[in-house]
């Protein structure tokens, strides 16, 4: 079936939504530059590119470890308009803000407050164990004062509507022109989001296959509870996320769904029969999701 052209994409559920954009910014860097560094290779030394890390820090790596964590988490929720901008289901928008908000207020100060800790250690011994450690590469505007790193610390997020084009005031054409460019963004993302469902739900499948068929040699790859679980959100989630209204795919993931219903990795583990009878109805899966599938350009999460 050929792709559904801009004009036959419904949006109904996207005036259900409320955008959501996220940023996160670090008050210190992790990389930077380095030019002229001797390296022994065969390749063409122009083409390469060398990095030292700026600093060694636990708690900063835990800043980075849980801003990913909450991504993650509205990753769950909400569909890619943009790289910082999300469709958010309404009826979700409670709990995604107090958990935004608990971490905005809470969470992150605190885990910021224990790097700058650290921080304020090392600017108070001239960086002496970063001098040692990176030799000629250390320069110290690299690191700027403790105050102003803790000041480039901070997350934000805005709440807008999706659809709302507010130019009261404005001529009659110019607000149509921005009325009919608001609609094209969002069925353009629309499409790319569906595209982008399809490919993952696409890799998980054949993830717990690949897992699951015995290798030439007879053995298989090591189950993860992950290969299991991650295909199971993904079809737990999927109506929520599904904003393309997706029909095509909708019935294969109905078949998922029946396929690893009751099912677990601990149970995979215990029964090669239901390894054998998963991974049967799996690559009939995999092979009728084929068809579906869009190698296409960015893909969000």
């Amino acid at each position: 079936m050929a792709a559904p052209t801009l004009a036959h994409i419904d949006l109904s559920k996207t005036e259900n939504c409320t955008f959501i954009t996220t940023h996160f910014h670090m008050g210190m860097g992790r990389m930077k530059q380095i030019k002229n560094l001797e390296v022994i290779t065969n390749a063409d030394r122009s083409q390469l590119k060398h990095q030292k890390q700026l600093i060694d820090s636990p708690e900063l790596e835990e800043i980075r470890s849980q801003d990913s964590k909450l991504k993650r988490f509205l990753d769950t929720m909400t569909c890619a308009y943009d790289e910082s901008t999300r469709f958010a289901p309404n009826e979700k928008m409670e709990t995604l803000y107090k958990a935004m908000k608990a971490y905005q207020v809470l969470r992150r100060p605190k885990l910021v407050a224990k790097f700058m800790e650290v921080y304020r250690e090392l600017e108070a011994s001239d960086f002496a164990s970063l001098r040692e450690s990176l030799g000629e590469h250390f320069h110290r505007d690299d690191y700027p004062s403790a105050d102003a790193v803790e000041r480039g610390f901070d997350f934000e997020f805005n709440l807008r509507p999706v659809g709302a084009v507010n130019l009261k005031g404005l001529p009659d054409y110019i607000i149509a022109e921005e009325i009919a460019k608001d609609r094209q963004a969002r069925e353009a993302a629309v499409i790319e989001w569906r595209d982008t469902m399809r490919q993952m739900g696409a890799v998980l499948v054949t993830t717990l296959l690949d897992v699951l068929k015995k290798k030439s040699d007879g053995k298989r790859t090591r189950l993860t509870d992950a290969a299991v679980d991650n295909l199971a959100e993904f079809v737990r989630n999927y109506n929520l996320r599904d904003l393309a209204n997706d029909a095509d795919y909708q019935k294969h993931i109905e078949t998922i769904r029946q396929v690893i219903q009751g099912v677990s990795a601990e149970k995979l583990r215990e029964s090669e029969n239901l390894q054998m009878l998963v991974a049967n109805q799996l690559e009939e899966v995999k092979a009728a999701l084929r068809p579906l599938v869009v190698e296409s350009g960015r893909k969000f999460r």
